[in-house]
């Protein structure tokens, strides 16, 4: 045997340790996933359903204000059919469903937006499965809407 055959003989393969290595860090990886991945899920569901609620209580308002008309939104409290939807002097513009386990938490029946912007201040509470909160507050003085 040569020298160059001895060298690559030792350099061919990997050793049990190094395998057993690689699949506890990839096992370890996966199991920090599937722990973590569903909390998340519903955290972000939660947050994305009160930022889109957030954005069309503000457009609904600016509509309301730039075509000098009426808006109302109406939230529906349904088992399993949480959503609410938007009207324009009477006639449905928009709806909009949340995903599974969201839910409105003592909110109004419904806002409405007046030619003027103006409507009666009121906060919107949604929640999650795990009891996460996530709060939009429209105040009656200057019609400030915000997350809280």
């Amino acid at each position: 045997m040569t020298i160059n055959e001895l060298k690559r003989g030792n350099e061919l393969g990997f050793t049990l340790l190094e395998m057993l290595l690689v699949f506890i860090i990839i096992a370890g990886s996966g199991f920090v996933l599937l722990v973590k991945l569903p909390v998340n899920l519903e955290k972000e569901h939660l947050t994305f359903a009160a930022t889109q609620l957030l954005e069309d209580i503000r457009e609904t308002r600016q509509a309301a204000l730039a075509e000098n008309n009426w808006y109302t939104i109406k939230f529906y409290y349904q088992t399993g059919d949480q959503h609410y939807q938007i009207f324009r002097q009477g006639t449905r513009v928009k709806d909009v469903y949340f995903k599974d386990g969201i839910q409105f938490f003592g909110s109004p029946k419904d806002l409405t937006f007046n030619a003027l912007g103006r409507g009666v201040g009121s906060t919107i509470v949604l929640t999650n499965s795990k009891g996460e909160r996530r709060s939009i507050i429209v105040a009656p003085v200057g019609m400030r809407i915000r997350e809280g």
